[in-house]
C-alpha cells in the first residue's frame, strides 16, 4: 500500500484549514464581545490568518508522519 500522496495530504489539510479559518472569523465574531474584547475587524481577519498558517504546517506534518507510519508498518 502506497498510503496518501504528499499532494493529497496538502490539498485535505488546506480544504481542513480553510474550514478551520472560516470558523475562527465567525468565533471571533460571536465570542469575542461576550468576554469584552473588541478589535478592528483588519486585525481580527490577521490573526486568523497566522492561526490558519500554523494550522497548516502543524496538520501537514502529523498527516505525513502518520502516513509514514502507516506505510512503514505494512511492509
Amino acid at each position: 500500500m502506497s498510503g496518501q500522496s504528499q499532494r493529497m495530504s496538502a490539498l485535505e489539510t488546506l480544504v481542513s484549514v480553510l474550514a478551520g479559518y472560516l470558523l475562527t472569523v465567525l468565533m471571533q465574531y460571536t465570542f469575542y464581545p461576550l468576554f469584552g474584547i473588541h478589535i478592528p475587524v483588519r486585525e481580527a481577519l490577521f490573526i486568523s490568518i497566522l492561526i490558519v498558517m500554523v494550522a497548516f504546517i502543524k496538520n501537514y506534518i502529523v498527516r505525513r508522519v502518520f502516513n509514514s507510519l502507516m506505510v512503514n508498518g505494512q511492509r
